[in-house]
């Protein structure tokens, strides 16, 4: 006989037409979100003190994690496609799991091999605790205030993350790097049994969890559907704006001769500002559709690119970064609700796995690209302007995606109900 603790439980009316059984795994798709990218921020704290006592250079350490990313990018597409086929939940504890055990193993590594292989270990479980799993969670269990949880699911990530470079460079102070991680990875691996035990499915909900589909494969992906590939070709330009700004902002900031405290405080607010952003792009997607809150988040951005090639001012900026987090902090938000209001809830898992592909690889190209121009002309400027022509172009798949069919029938008839 299962035991009380892993056997389905009724569900029960909550708050705002959802089962509470929806909110809690909202509240745990908020935290499995934040842990995937917590797990990236706190390696910026820790680098210096672990390259010191290992005796590698940046370039090495750099080598490592571009081997971390490479390995998740690859693994996002399977992913999504696990999530489909077997629930959001197991794909979420497996890689809370395995990012808990890679950073107990990284605790004890004393050599850039050693790096090099838990480093390697740990792309799988970044892909696999991340947006893609718990956006499907979080998309197949609302049906009333889907859009709205979906940007609560992305908000709460900046918000409990905006003080994670502050506690690890607390705990680093007081322990150092290798207690440190190794506290971290025990507090993955409490999160991976909250995760299994938490969302323990309701009875009568086999198929919001991915059990009862039968086999799901990547072939499955509606390759030949044009609106697919549209959906990832302006999220990838989207991407490889807003993650360049992220990445070169501080730089750009104080090459104007602005402090570097001042640059933090630009960065913070539109980090804070973003957990703001999300909800209420989802709460415009309710109001409206997906597609019209997309194109309102793409012209936002238009206008944000301009301003930060043209302002020189730290007022300029400050006013810059509350509208820039605005309409950032809604990217993932809307990727989710447009797939599954031109798709169905159904096949999101692997949507989004395929999606997240393709701006990773955005992410990355466009780095590198706004490095290369700063490596050519000793100014972010062109890049500023590179990005602005970018969000231009992106205007025109958005206009094509926005005259698409309306919501499916199954999104349509939940609601109404």
């Amino acid at each position: 006989m299962p035991s009380p603790l892993f056997m389905p439980r009724p569900r029960r009316p909550g708050w705002l037409g959802e089962s509470w059984h929806a909110w809690t795994a909202l509240a745990i798709g908020v935290m499995a979100i934040s842990a995937q990218t917590a797990s990236s921020m706190t390696f910026s704290v820790l680098m210096k003190p672990m390259l010191a006592e290992l005796g590698c250079a940046r370039t090495d350490f750099t080598a490592a994690m571009t081997l971390r990313m490479s390995l998740m990018v690859v693994l996002l597409a399977y992913t999504g496609v696990l999530t489909d086929r077997i629930g959001a939940r197991r794909v979420l504890a497996a890689g809370a799991a395995i990012i808990g055990l890679g950073n107990l193993a990284m605790a004890r590594v004393d050599s850039l091999a050693q790096l090099f292989a838990v480093m390697a270990w740990l792309g799988p479980g970044q892909a696999a605790i991340g947006s893609v799993a718990a956006s499907a969670l979080v998309v197949r269990l609302f049906t009333r205030r889907r859009s709205l949880a979906v940007g609560i699911l992305n908000g709460g990530d900046n918000l409990l993350n905006s003080g994670v470079y502050y506690l690890a460079a607390v705990l680093l102070g007081g322990w150092g790097w290798r207690p440190t991680i190794a506290s971290l990875g025990a507090l993955y691996l409490l999160l991976a049994g909250l995760i299994f035990w938490a969302l323990r499915p309701t009875a009568g909900e086999r198929t919001e969890w991915g059990s009862g589909r039968g086999v799901v494969r990547l072939r499955d992906v509606p390759w030949r559907d044009r609106r697919l590939w549209l959906v990832c070709a302006t999220f990838a330009l989207i991407y490889a704006f807003i993650t360049s700004v992220q990445l070169h902002l501080f730089a750009f900031l104080t090459d104007l001769g602005h402090s570097p405290i001042d640059a933090a405080q630009i960065l913070s607010t539109l980090t804070l500002i973003g957990a703001v952003g999300a909800p209420l792009s989802g709460w415009l997607a309710e109001r409206t559709t997906a597609r019209t809150a997309l194109a309102v988040l793409v012209l936002g951005l238009l206008a944000t690119s301009v301003v930060l090639w043209t302002a020189r001012g730290l007022m300029a900026f400050g006013v810059w970064a509350v509208v820039y987090g605005l309409v950032n902090g809604g990217v993932v938000a809307l990727l989710v609700l447009v797939l599954d209001e031109l798709f169905g809830a159904e096949q999101i898992g692997r949507l989004m796995g395929v999606a997240m592909v393709f701006c990773m690889v955005a992410t990355m190209l466009g780095n590198n690209f706004s490095a290369a121009m700063f490596e050519r002309t000793g100014s972010y400027v062109p890049a500023w302007r590179a990005y602005t022509a970018l969000m231009v172009l992106t205007l025109v798949p958005v206009a094509w995606l926005y005259r698409q069919a309306g919501r499916p029938v199954e999104y349509a008839e939940a609601v109404r109900r």
